[in-house]
């Protein structure tokens, strides 16, 4: 029942938006010929953007599971409702529909802002890139395990509030989080804390570290956890080429995992037909043997549209305590 009245709320949201923006007001107008010279009734002058993508996915292995889905139906609706305040609100409907974003920041000035609600936690490149940003159909195994938010299957996401801003060549995102992912209220009485620094000494090239230091409740257990992730990143962008590497540790009680990826870009069409190659090694506990991964993917992207696109991607994955594993993967995305 909750999930209903949440779908009726979005839904009245948008109509009001479409048939009460000023864009909508003056098509009416127009469509009117001009008769109508009074001032509409409802206006409204908010800066409101509406946005959403689909993303349906086949999927080919040697393992069983060949499948046709829809892997995400997301619709976004973002606004300036004061000069020094935003806010974004977005949701997945093919999560029942699920809750995924909603914030609101505080506009101070360069230096410093302030943001609160439910947003992506700020650590990793990759992790705080959109989904329908990715070069690659699926995000490295290194983030989707080990970048806090994902690695407990919130899609990177927690409640909390947060202070980013620049300075001279730097960027930064600070925040304290309830820990417990998405929707949720805190399990303990610790607020996890969550920093990414990035630095920028050229144009064309950025490098970052994330740090993330928190506490995990399992269970009835009232004991908490260690939980602490530190992170490095490097994007380097020169004409057609592109090249994005990340490194992770992480510490979950007494258990250390590290993973890391290599990410290559080719636009052999600019804003058309991109190549892409990713190598990654994963260990989910290096005190054990045999918990080592590597995957090796290479892909094709063909844009569409800047918000829609073709994907198409291999995926052969060594894992030392199991049998190889090989996927082929196509995606179409398709977004306002």
């Amino acid at each position: 029942m909750r999930q209903i009245v949440s779908f009726v709320r979005l839904l009245v949201m948008i109509i009001f938006c479409l048939f009460f923006s000023p864009a909508w007001v003056q098509a009416v107008e127009q469509a009117d010929g001009g008769k109508n010279k009074e001032p509409s009734v409802i206006q409204s002058s908010l800066q409101l953007k509406l946005s959403g993508y689909a993303q349906m996915q086949g999927v080919w292995q040697n393992d069983p599971g060949d499948t046709f889905s829809i892997r995400r139906a997301r619709l976004s609706l973002g606004g300036q409702l004061l000069k020094s305040l935003k806010f974004k609100l977005q949701f997945d409907f093919t999560k029942s529909p699920a809750l995924l974003d909603a914030l609101a920041e505080v506009i101070l000035r360069h230096e410093i802002n302030l943001r609160v609600g439910q947003f992506l936690v700020p650590f990793s490149l990759e992790n705080i890139t959109s989904t329908s940003d990715l070069q690659t159909i699926n995000r490295s195994l290194t983030v989707e395990k080990l970048a806090p938010g994902r690695d407990i299957g919130a899609s990177g996401r927690d409640i909390g509030v947060a202070a980013f801003g620049s300075c001279s060549i730097f960027n930064y995102t600070f925040g304290l989080l309830n820990g417990s992912g998405l929707n949720k209220a805190d399990n303990n009485d610790h607020k996890d804390f969550a920093g990414r620094l990035l630095a920028h000494p050229l144009k064309t090239l950025s490098l970052g570290f994330s740090i993330y230091k928190g506490r995990l409740t399992s269970g009835d257990n009232p004991a908490q956890l260690v939980r602490n992730r530190y992170g490095l990143e490097l994007a380097f962008n020169y004409q057609h080429f592109g090249l994005q590497a990340e490194f992770i540790q992480a510490t979950d009680d007494r258990i250390k995992k590290q993973g890391w990826y290599a990410l290559a870009i080719y636009d052999l069409i600019s804003q058309k037909l991109q190549l892409v190659a990713r190598l990654e090694t994963i260990d989910l506990d290096r005190n054990q043997p045999a918990q080592k991964t590597t995957v090796y993917t290479a892909g094709v992207n063909w844009f569409i549209t800047s918000r829609s696109k073709l994907q198409a991607n291999y995926e052969y994955h060594q894992i030392e305590s199991e049998p190889d594993h090989q996927a082929a993967l196509v995606l179409l995305q398709v977004g306002f």
